[in-house]
């Protein structure tokens, strides 16, 4: 059998933030970069990724992914895999993981309404499964002016869980993004990683 796929589209993002984030808590004390390389064949997508974390078991962590999109009129459905590792590891923490998304955009003229979720059934480090779900609007403003918000909760297994929010503003520029955020949980107790913060970021995709 042939499968009669669309020509391959590469594409590389590079992130560049004040912190990094990652489920509505922080990765990183200070900036962090993120590299991504992928290849699209219509609404498919295979690619690699690493970013720069601050950890006391870990200078870093890596994916491989592949994940898919579809149009159905004004809703867009997506879903993807992703086999996560750290690197720089020191000691033997669990450095490995698998990990599905799954989300939904609606688009209701200038307003769009977001559903993302996020499962692991071995997350990194000590949890084991976690779930990590997330929804808000955004709206679009002046050309090329967005406003967005979202709350989500993250349950996860021999670990804290947490409700996070986040609110913002991004413009976009012909291949950049930039975006200027507030973000902070229910459990700053917990230590800095959970304190609130405002984050400035830029993304570059070519």
């Amino acid at each position: 059998m042939v499968f009669d796929l669309p020509p391959p589209d590469p594409g590389v993002e590079i992130v560049v933030a004040t912190h990094g984030m990652s489920k509505g808590v922080a990765q990183t004390d200070g900036p962090q970069v993120i590299g991504k390389g992928f290849v699209r064949f219509g609404d498919l997508q295979l690619g690699l990724q690493w970013k720069n974390v601050s950890s006391t078991s870990a200078d870093g962590e890596g994916s491989a992914f592949v994940s898919a999109s579809r149009k159905f009129g004004s809703l867009q459905l997506t879903g993807g895999v992703a086999y996560k590792f750290q690197t720089g590891v020191r000691g033997h923490p669990d450095s490995t993981s698998w990990e599905f998304t799954a989300g939904a955009v609606r688009k209701l003229g200038l307003l769009s309404m977001r559903l993302n979720a996020v499962f692991s059934p071995d997350d990194l480090g000590s949890a084991r499964r976690s779930l990590f779900v997330e929804a808000g609007p955004a709206v679009q403003l002046a050309r090329g002016w967005t406003a967005s918000a979202a709350i989500g909760h993250r349950g996860r297994q021999f670990a804290p869980d947490y409700t996070a929010f986040n609110a913002g503003v991004s413009k976009s520029i012909r291949w950049m993004q930039l975006d200027l955020r507030y973000y902070d949980t229910n459990r700053s107790r917990l230590g800095d990683a959970y304190h609130a913060r405002i984050v400035a970021s830029a993304r570059l995709s070519f």
